[in-house]
């Protein structure tokens, strides 16, 4: 079941990031741009969740790497809004 969701999650980001960068590519708001790319690293966190807990298992721990994806993913966020912002 826990697998189920993993791959949902991953999904649901990565149609977001789909969505995302269509609609940035319609508009070019620089914010849409920049919520796009942070979707993107948030897929890639909810990937790397996918293998670290389902296919590797216990012989590997990737959580440094997946945090550092979505803390990447959130300051990118964060300059974004503050880009816009100013």
């Amino acid at each position: 079941m826990g697998q189920a969701v993993y791959i949902l999650c991953a999904l649901t980001s990565l149609g977001c990031t789909l969505l995302l960068i269509g609609r940035y590519r319609k508009t070019r708001v620089d914010l849409l741009f920049w919520s796009a790319i942070a979707f993107l690293l948030l897929t890639v966190t909810n990937i790397l969740l996918f293998v670290d807990l389902v296919i590797l298992g216990a012989g590997v721990d990737l959580t440094i790497i997946r945090n550092g994806s979505t803390l990447l993913g959130t300051i990118l966020l964060l300059y974004g809004l503050i880009r816009n912002n100013t």
